[in-house]
């Protein structure tokens, strides 16, 4: 499932594309998808791209009056932008949505049929509970204020959505070894340091993802229909029994909460 970065990748790939394009046409190609108001849409005009949580939120607004469309891709979903030269791409068999724009297209491709779309009044309606990891709110003191007294495992804590938001298996494991944690200590026994090293890992792994456009490993591509290349730069997850790229021991796999979890015995004691 596209974690926190490759949904800020095409979130911000989308941003300088759609802005100040008005809606023509919107329409729904999969009973699926349920019956949002998409069409009520029309005749507004993108104002901006911006990413809620793990979906790729619109802001619209006709007359000065905002609207809001929510796309959370889910496992397959893909979100492509075409202008009005191009044909539609082969796979249009996997086409659940379209919406036409001024000078283009958006297209919604999901071949698992997993992803949701909303429409909206306010941001609020459908925003996460939890904090964004790369939100100025989430300062080193307010991470150890949401880990105080949880006695759950830290790597089963960073994928609690009502935490922190965004985060899904491949960047917990990194963000952990980054910081040197080891996966099953208790989230609330960390002591100051070890939160430091952690707040500072998440903004790192985070930040470098985004740069790279997110982790390809079998389904996700950008707006532009490229995949991720971050998964260069994994220093454990998928690499059980490979040396650690720090400390040279064999990285393991353990499984916590029926998902494995990759890490490196030397360096996250």
């Amino acid at each position: 499932m596209p974690e926190l970065p490759e949904v800020e990748t095409v979130a911000r790939q989308l941003e300088p594309l759609l802005s100040g394009r008005r809606l023509r046409r919107a329409r729904l190609l999969d009973r699926r998808l349920g019956t949002p108001p998409v069409a009520s849409l029309v005749g507004h005009q993108v104002e901006r791209v911006f990413r809620l949580g793990k979906q790729v939120a619109f802001e619209l607004s006709r007359r000065g009056r905002p609207r809001f469309m929510a796309v959370h891709l889910r496992m397959t979903g893909r979100l492509i932008w075409q202008d009005g030269r191009r044909r539609s791409p082969p796979d249009h068999k996997h086409l659940r949505a379209r919406f036409d724009l001024d000078g283009g297209r958006l297209l919604f491709f999901d071949p698992r049929r997993f992803g949701t779309i909303a429409v909206v009044d306010t941001p609020e309606e459908i925003a996460p509970c939890g904090v964004d990891p790369l939100s100025a709110e989430l300062t080193p003191g307010a991470l150890a204020g949401l880990l105080r007294g949880s006695r759950q495992a830290i790597k089963a804590w960073l994928l609690r959505q009502d935490r922190l938001v965004g985060l899904g298996n491949i960047y917990a494991c990194e963000i952990l070894f980054r910081a040197g944690v080891a996966p099953d200590r208790a989230a609330g026994r960390l002591r100051r340091t070890d939160v430091e090293r952690l707040h500072r890992a998440l903004r790192d792994v985070l930040t470098r993802a985004i740069e790279s456009c997110g982790t390809t490993f079998s389904d996700f591509q950008d707006a532009r229909g490229v995949s991720g290349s971050y998964q260069r730069y994994l220093g454990v997850y998928a690499r059980e029994g490979e040396p650690c790229p720090a400390c040279g021991r064999p990285v393991r796999r353990i499984v916590q909460q029926q998902r494995s979890t990759f890490y490196c015995p030397g360096c996250q004691r």
